[in-house]
C-alpha cells in the first residue's frame, strides 16, 4: 500500500509492504529474501521541482529526501519526506 500527500511545499509517503502482497509478487520476493528487524534512516538527494524540465539545470536544483523505515520479519513500513522535490509516479 502506498499513500502519497502534498501539504504546502512536503511531500510524503506512506509504505506498507507485507510479504504475502500480491500485487508486485516478484519484488517482494527479492525484498522479503532476507528476514530482518529493526530502525533504518535514508538521505538522499533528488531533483526539486524548480527547472525540473530543463535538464541541464538539475545538478543545481537538488534537494533532501529524508526516509525512515521499520522493517519486520514479515513486514516492512517507511515514510518518505521531502521539501519541494519531484516525484514521478511510476507504480
Amino acid at each position: 500500500m502506498i499513500k502519497t500527500f502534498k501539504i504546502l511545499k512536503i511531500n510524503l509517503s506512506f509504505v506498507f509492504r507485507h510479504k504475502w502482497d500480491e500485487k508486485s509478487k516478484e519484488r517482494m520476493d527479492m525484498t522479503f529474501r532476507d528476514y530482518r528487524i529493526g530502525f533504518w534512516f535514508r538521505k538522499r538527494q533528488i531533483v526539486g521541482s524548480n527547472n525540473f524540465k530543463n535538464v541541464n539545470k538539475w545538478s543545481s536544483n537538488l534537494v533532501n529526501s529524508y526516509t525512515i523505515g521499520v522493517d519486520l520479519f514479515i513486514a516492512k513500513f517507511w515514510i518518505s519526506f521531502d521539501l519541494n522535490g519531484m516525484h514521478l509516479n511510476v507504480c
